[in-house]
């Protein structure tokens, strides 16, 4: 079980999340549409680092394992978030009242002669968030952020069992395969063109005007917040 890109102290893989019922808290969006619609999905700065370490350390412990393919430890997740915002890494995320409620990561894969430019991806949603069109979301983003970037196979791994993850990718056509005790897909990215740059472009810009005004959001006194 040897997974490439989240290499998290020993992990035995790195399966995708969103497989747990979907909780039903009172601040949550009842309906998929509606959770997707109220919340924001752009690009993490590598500034939200602190951010995504919070995110991760609020997932609960089955999702946690999930996201790892293992037990990890805090200070696992600590070095992960700090690698994770790294070099050619990128990460999006959804947030939701201002606050990261799930993350897609793109980990490029060493290029191989003969090869097709590779990367793989990560997922992890936090268990009240799961179940509402939020993961299929951030894998649009995030197939276009490889598509932007000349990658031409975007690898997702998950658990055989992990029927939304399967769903998700079979939307994008990921051609499947057994891993060992996991299933692997690959999907065919498209090439980049004026009109999908210009949509990143288009979320980076949104990118650091909600990170900005998000933090100092943060930083005025509660009454005064605009959550």
């Amino acid at each position: 079980m040897s997974r490439r890109n989240m290499a998290v102290d020993a992990m035995p893989g790195t399966p995708m999340i969103e497989t747990l019922p979907p909780g039903k808290p009172a601040e949550a969006p009842a309906s998929r549409s509606e959770a997707v619609a109220e919340g924001v999905i752009r690009k993490i700065v590598p500034a939200e680092r602190q951010d995504f370490l919070d995110h991760l350390m609020r997932l609960d412990p089955l999702s946690r394992f999930m996201r790892f393919g293992g037990v990890v430890s805090d200070a696992a997740l600590a070095r992960h978030a700090s690698r994770a915002v790294e070099g050619d890494k990128l990460l999006v995320g959804y947030f939701a009242d201002g606050q990261l409620r799930a993350v897609a990561e793109l980990h490029p894969l060493p290029k191989k002669p003969g090869r097709p430019v590779a990367a793989e991806a990560a997922f992890s949603v936090e268990r009240d968030w799961q179940g509402k069109g939020i993961g299929s979301a951030l894998m649009r983003q995030l197939v276009l952020l490889a598509q932007n970037r000349g990658i031409e196979d975007l690898e997702v791994v998950f658990l055989p069992n992990n029927g939304r993850m399967k769903s998700i990718a079979l939307r994008h056509e990921a051609d499947f395969s057994l891993d060992e005790t996991e299933m692997v897909g690959h999907m065919r990215t498209p090439r980049a063109t004026p009109f999908s740059w210009l949509r990143e472009m288009m979320g980076d810009v949104s990118a650091v005007f909600s990170s900005a005004f998000e933090l100092q959001d943060r930083m005025l006194p509660r009454p005064h917040r605009g959550h």
